[in-house]
């Protein structure tokens, strides 16, 4: 029996024996490209591991700019003076954004002796920009929108990617019908090194599409 009367007779069984062919095939590839990207990294970090100590005069430290920002305003409310009070703690506190940027590249760009100090102001940063969406929100939520906005200009000007302050500075933009700012807003999300920069740029397109 030739080959192509026995795949007449049973097409489904040779089906089958060719997507499994195919299948294995894949995932031999599949093997072989996770162990290079796993061999690279490992490659990188060891790299990085012996990479010596260097000047960190190029870190974009945050500057919290306290005297423009509405500390006095509710200050009694539970919320805002929890805000308050992490705020005053960044005086002291090294701050910097480091989304998007692994530890690996970190101790490439400014030594592996350095590391424990940017992961330091990478976390003040996380924490720093939770806090001014929180005081935010809340500010709003109290009728005071042209003070709200003020924080969230600044969260959203050191690269904050808190999609909810986008969201709620938009919103006040919209309310006082500033579309043009809309449209600064998603020059700032195209901005972001940051998974969440295509979501909240769709979003923004959704809402305000003619921004």
């Amino acid at each position: 029996m030739n080959i192509l009367a026995f795949t007449s007779k049973f097409p489904i069984f040779f089906v089958v024996i060719i997507l499994t062919i195919l299948l294995l095939h894949n995932m031999r590839r599949a093997d072989k490209i996770r162990k290079k990207t796993y061999d690279d990294f490992l490659e990188r970090e060891s790299k990085a591991n012996s990479t010596r100590k260097k000047a960190l005069d190029s870190v974009d430290y945050i500057v919290i700019p306290y005297e423009e920002l509405p500390f006095t305003l509710e200050a009694d409310d539970e919320v805002i003076s929890r805000c308050l009070l992490r705020m005053e703690e960044f005086r002291t506190e090294p701050t910097a954004n480091f989304t998007g940027v692994s530890n690996t590249d970190l101790k490439l760009m400014y030594g592996a002796p350095n590391i424990s100090h940017l992961t330091r102001c990478d976390n003040n940063f996380i924490i720093l920009a939770r806090t001014l969406q929180e005081w935010a929100a809340r500010l709003y939520e109290l009728g005071h929108p042209k003070e709200a906005l003020t924080i969230l200009e600044f969260a959203i000007k050191i690269h904050s990617d808190i999609s909810a302050g986008f969201y709620l500075a938009a919103r006040i933009y919209a309310e006082n019908g500033d579309y043009k700012k809309i449209a600064w807003l998603k020059r700032q999300a195209e901005a972001l090194n940051s998974l969440m920069s295509a979501p909240i740029i769709k979003t923004l397109n959704e809402k305000y599409p003619d921004a």
